[in-house]
């Protein structure tokens, strides 16, 4: 429903602002200007709690109105609190507004893999939802976990040559770590349902 709200309402948090350098007092100005020329420029995305509205989209665009003393803004306005306002806003901008650096990504993926309940999601599926690839995903996973993306190629049951690609952690001072043992000692049919059933992330194409 896209109706006008008072800026007053709209909270101010941010968690939610996925622009590593936060709101660019530049793109506000032009923002500013384009309004008070006469631009109508889309509704922002909010989410409204009961008491307060939480803004997933359009945080330049609510900062250029109140710049300008304006009241109201025109919203999309969504049933949410600050989690769904989350979801959206790590995959903001994608294919609009100021194009994002690969800070502001890296900031958009942090966000979910920071996350208990996110952070369990496959990378592919973190990857859709801050409209990164998932390799990207992978790798500061990496980073937060201390794990190394590793790969083994195996022959499948046709014959044919696969690649399967698992996350290691990082050996300990001695003796290695449980995934490397596990690795380099069992067959391939027991890693691939172990990995499965740790939820580990394997995925293998033909060659």
């Amino acid at each position: 429903m896209t109706k006008a709200i008072s800026l007053s309402l709209i909270r101010h948090d941010p968690d939610l602002q996925m622009r590593e350098a936060g709101v660019d007092p530049a793109v506000v100005a032009d923002y500013a200007e384009a309004m008070d020329a006469g631009t109508e420029l889309p509704p922002v995305i909010l989410f409204f709690d009961g008491e307060g509205y939480w803004p997933g989209d359009g945080f330049h665009r609510i900062e250029a109105s109140r710049k300008l003393g304006r009241e109201t803004i025109k919203a999309d306005v969504r049933e949410g609190a600050k989690r769904e306002a989350m979801l959206l806003a790590v995959g903001a901008n994608a294919s609009h507004g100021l194009r994002r650096t690969s800070a502001d990504k890296r900031r958009s993926v942090l966000a979910l893999l920071r996350d208990p309940e996110w952070s369990k999601w496959s990378d592919r599926e973190i990857g859709k939802r801050c409209a990164v690839d998932h390799k990207t995903v992978a790798k500061v996973r990496s980073e937060l976990t201390g794990e190394i993306p590793t790969e083994r190629t195996y022959t499948t049951k046709h014959g044919s040559v696969a690649k399967m690609k698992v996350r290691q952690a990082e050996p300990a001072a001695t003796g290695g770590s449980m995934v490397e043992r596990m690795l380099s000692t069992a067959t391939t049919e027991a890693l691939i349902a172990e990995c499965r059933r740790r939820g580990l992330e394997v995925s293998g194409h033909e060659d």
